[in-house]
């Protein structure tokens, strides 16, 4: 009875109008529903909303139960026609008349005959119990599924047994209501159930009937990993009805936004039509969504034809990985493609495409002065630079207003309307301008700045390194102390006043000269300056830069990798004679550290590391490396206290080593002390599928990390 259900048509009733008899009948009953809580219903205004929900309400009733229903009448076609008998009765039983598979009959014959004592039964026999009252299910009953250490318990004690279909088929659910915590148990269950219909068709079947939003989305983020396009089961469950389930505006947020990610990575030219037809009937918001995804599937065949559409279309929010994708082959695009993307209503678009048209010296003078007012201030910026090239230099105050960021105050008080400012991109223009003197212009320049003024100073250094090399070496060593006591002198008599306020200030001065001095000598790049390069990053707390980092990966030794996991990163970006310095330093501060142990892997992963920069490397590891490694030391680091870093590491070790070898660690995690789920779970991909098709996963799995 729970599977009834009642439809209300929602009538008007005119103002200053009764509703007659009938209308009052039917409302009545509407609110005893209500009052009583016992019949759950929905409300339809049309013949198509009433249409949707009964189909809504027959797919929630029929997919999932068709789906188990179908399958032990299969089994049990098959057992009626090689009848078996009984072990200890011999006679032999219709397999029809049992409601679970013989497999699973003889378990619990087995069980219920066990002695009453406590100590006669095991944890992973009761896990396998109630697997069985998973297994079972039938419309009316609450949907249910085996809890996440009996799931384990049933793997690591019956992964190689026979087990009925129904059991395997409630692990493969239960692991997919996982799927997102990766802590319980998947592929090894779903390479069982594989039959002709392939490994994938209990995962198609979740990703359209599943029981949950978290199933369904589960589900469509494994069919996305596997590289599998949109699911079609026959004439009824079409492609067509499939994209309806997932993109209609009644469907969760969660659903949609995975079912539009699985579209924008998986779908394919031929499916356009069907998901721009409906699309077309989602709400305004979620077309956009959907917009996102056909730019992504046209990028696959054509960038312009990829772009075009999202300038027409008006897409607003694109994921940075599409915005990479669409403009990761530069000399494929157009001049005339990439001029169409300035009136993008994507920032992101808008900003590669000004980069490359500066690039190409395609911004004409009328469109760098519309750019100048652009929201976004890196393209201002740009702006502002196409118009120097084009002789129509700004006024200061002009470049000023345009490149400087108001931010309005974030003060507790309601009444305080003081305001913050940002020079970031005003601070960049300024020094571009520096950057375009000669060696003699710029001398002068830092030599006549007053003591706050260190700009000309930075971009003397950075431009013209080897000239100064001397006066750089002599300015570190004291730490620009006898510069900056220099230039207050010359500023202003040294009084006790003076002195004071320059000593406070100092410190303040200091970190950004040295930071770019130093990466100025490191630029030199002589092995000489190794020892002031150490003796400055220890008396400070240096920010890294690219320079300094490949300086020290060249020169330096195993003792330097203190020093580089002391540096830090700056607070925001900085502006630079080459650009913004934004170093990406677990990355890079990775790849340094690996130069200097790669002779002794098993002291470097021992090393007690930043886990940001230990999941760099463990990425960044090349698979030679991987392959040369002794297991007691993959075991370590499978065995680590960060999650994520335990799931990279272990698909680092699906996409690098054999199945049999993976199968191999997966039983030693077994019998080993610290031995985690989320290991365990991405070991058992490698362990269960075939190794083409599980290093694919790898790979797609690891690129969401």
């Amino acid at each position: 009875m729970k599977d009834m259900a009642i439809y209300f048509k929602e009538v008007e009733v005119p103002d200053g109008c009764e509703p007659g008899e009938d209308i009052r009948k039917v409302l009545a009953f509407r609110q005893k529903c209500i009052d009583e809580k016992k019949n759950f219903f929905k409300g339809f205004s049309d013949l198509y909303a009433f249409r949707d929900v009964v189909r809504e309400k027959l797919e929630e009733i029929g997919w999932r139960e068709t789906e188990v229903s179908s399958q032990v009448s299969v089994e049990l076609d098959e057992a009626k026609r090689t009848p078996k008998a009984d072990e200890n009765t011999n006679e032999t039983l219709a397999s029809d008349a049992w409601l679970l598979d013989e497999e699973a009959r003889r378990f619990l014959k087995g069980f219920t005959q066990r002695s009453p004592e406590w100590e006669s039964t095991l944890p992973h026999e009761v896990a396998r119990l109630r697997l069985m009252g998973t297994a079972v299910t039938r419309g009316g009953n609450d949907n249910s599924y085996l809890g996440n250490h009996d799931a384990n318990l049933m793997f690591e004690n019956f992964k190689d047994a026979a087990l009925s279909n129904q059991e395997v088929r409630a692990l493969v659910d239960c692991g997919v209501v996982g799927f997102q915590h990766q802590n319980v148990p998947l592929w090894g269950w779903l390479a069982k159930l594989e039959d002709e219909r392939g490994i994938w068709r209990r995962i198609e079947l979740l990703a359209g009937a599943g029981a949950t939003d978290t199933e369904k989305k589960n589900a469509i983020d494994i069919l996305k990993l596997g590289g599998q396009g949109i699911p079609s089961f026959n004439d009824v469950l079409d492609k067509k009805a499939m994209l309806g389930i997932w993109l209609d505006d009644t469907t969760s947020g969660q659903v949609f936004d995975a079912a539009v990610a699985h579209l924008l990575s998986n779908a394919n030219k031929d499916d356009l039509p069907l998901i721009e037809e409906v699309g077309g009937r989602c709400s305004p918001h979620r077309r956009t969504k959907i917009e996102e995804a056909i730019v992504g599937i046209l990028s696959r065949t054509s960038l312009d034809a990829a772009l075009k559409r999202l300038v027409e279309k008006q897409v607003d929010k694109v994921d940075g990985a599409l915005v990479d994708a669409l403009f990761e082959s530069p000399q494929s695009l157009s001049t005339t493609t990439v001029l169409s993307c300035l009136s993008a209503k994507s920032e992101s678009v808008r900003l590669r495409a000004v980069k490359l048209l500066f690039e190409r010296n395609e911004i004409k003078l009328d469109a760098a002065e519309t750019l100048l007012t652009d929201s976004n201030h890196e393209i201002r910026l740009l702006a502002a630079e196409s118009l120097i090239k084009q002789c129509r230099a700004l006024r200061d105050d002009v470049a000023k207003k345009a490149l400087r960021i108001i931010k309005p105050s974030n003060g507790l008080l309601a009444f305080s309307s003081r305001e913050q400012t940002d020079d970031t991109y005003y601070d960049k223009y300024v020094v571009n301008r520096l950057a375009e003197l000669d060696f003699a212009a710029l001398k002068a320049k830092a030599q006549n700045a007053g003591p706050y003024d260190n700009a000309p100073l930075s971009v003397l250094y950075s431009k013209y390194p080897s000239k100064v090399v001397e006066e750089i070496r002599e300015n570190l060593r004291d730490l620009f102390k006898g510069y900056f006591v220099k230039k207050v002198i010359e500023a202003e008599p040294l009084d006790a006043a003076t002195e004071k306020k320059a000593l406070a200030v100092y410190p303040l001065i200091r970190k950004p000269l040295c930071v770019d001095a130093l990466a100025a000598l490191c630029h030199v790049g002589k092995a000489q300056d190794l020892d002031l390069v150490r003796m400055v990053i220890e008396k400070l707390e240096l920010d890294a830069t690219d320079a300094t980092l490949d300086y020290l990966a060249r020169f330096g030794d195993w003792s330097d990798i203190e020093r580089i996991k002391k540096m830090g990163s700056y607070s925001k970006t900085r502006p630079t004679l080459l650009g913004m310095l934004d170093v990406k330093l677990p990355s890079q501060k990775a790849s340094t550290i690996f130069a200097l142990g790669k002779g002794r892997l098993a002291d470097l992963l021992a090393l007690d590391l930043d886990s940001s920069i230990r999941i760099a490397l463990a990425k960044r590891l090349p698979n030679k490396v991987l392959l040369s490694l002794k297991d007691e030391l993959l075991l370590r680091e499978l065995g680590r206290d960060d999650d994520r870093y335990r799931s990279i590491f272990a698909l680092r070790c699906v996409q690098t080593l054999s199945k049999a070898r993976v199968s191999s660690l997966m039983d030693k995690l077994f019998d080993s002390e610290r031995r985690f789920y989320n290991s365990v779970h991405w070991l058992d991909l490698g362990a269960a599928f075939p190794s083409r098709l599980a290093k694919k996963i790898a790979d797609r799995a690891l690129s969401e990390f």
